[in-house]
């Protein structure tokens, strides 16, 4: 069996560059989180974000999308899921950018390696 793990994905427009949330410096850009490998018996995953969101604490009970979550972010941060089932609860732990990398495979195109280098260096 499998090990839960943490997975993230830019989301893209319809020319397939990640969508930036605000184009400010630096940019926003919109990112979806999810957890493969979900035991069976999990009924949610609780997400804890960086400490300067709003909400730095988001649950998702959706297990048809992979328990996904819509978060945007400018930069890189550890992100934290706790993957509950009715057993057991387990913690899954990566950097943004490793979740990003995870995502989108190794040979991400010129606009998601850019993208990927944008969260790194802030």
């Amino acid at each position: 069996m499998s090990k839960p793990t943490l997975v993230a994905k830019f989301l893209l427009d319809s020319h397939g560059a990640p969508q930036v949330a605000y184009r400010g410096d630096p940019a926003h850009y919109r990112i979806e989180l999810a957890v493969t490998n979900a035991p069976a018996d999990t009924y949610a995953v609780t997400y804890e974000l960086h400490e300067s969101y709003y909400e730095p604490v988001r649950e998702s009970r959706r297990r048809g999308d992979q328990f996904s979550e819509e978060i945007t972010s400018y930069g890189d941060y550890e992100v934290r899921a706790t993957v509950r089932g009715k057993a057991r609860s387990q913690v899954v732990v990566a950097e943004l950018s490793e979740a990003l990398r995870r995502g989108h495979g190794r040979n991400p195109s010129p606009a998601l390696a850019k993208a990927l280098r944008d969260i790194e260096s802030n």
